[in-house]
């Protein structure tokens, strides 16, 4: 089964005209298999370096920021001043509590979002940031 999914990433990068062999091909399928969705550098490094992948931190970064230049990850706003990266390619939205620093992925339609976004700004008027983040002209989704 590895090997079908590993096949599978090999696809999108080379769709996405990026090498499909190599570090990127290793880190993608180990950011598509990961259960936290919502990684900083830090976090990728450890994941890497668990599973083998030798990697600085500086070509971390290049491979991080090449895989969401090509839609293949997202970037997200956040409360700090750390990027974090997104493994969910799918447009959807997030709620970011800034207590915890707790980001919430929402796959949801745009009424159920705007609901929503409605009840909190009745509950907590001014405890309520809303930000609209326009994807690049031209960057189409990922086929299923």
């Amino acid at each position: 089964m590895p090997h079908a999914v590993d096949a599978v990433f090999q696809e999108e990068l080379r769709r996405a005209g990026l090498p499909s062999r190599g570090v990127l091909a290793h880190l993608l399928t180990l950011l598509r298999e990961s259960p936290e969705t919502h990684l900083g550098l830090s976090e990728v490094s450890e994941l890497a370096a668990e599973a083998g992948l030798a990697v600085t931190a500086g070509d971390m970064a290049r491979h991080l920021e090449a895989l969401a230049d090509h839609g293949l990850i997202g970037r997200l706003p956040t409360t700090t001043a750390d990027l974090i990266f997104d493994t969910v390619p799918e447009p959807h939205s997030h709620i970011v509590y800034e207590d915890s620093s707790q980001i919430v992925d929402l796959h949801v339609s745009a009424e159920t979002l705007l609901l929503m976004v409605r009840e909190a700004l009745a509950q907590h008027p001014e405890g309520v940031d809303v930000i609209l983040r326009f994807r690049r002209f031209g960057a189409a989704p990922q086929d299923s």
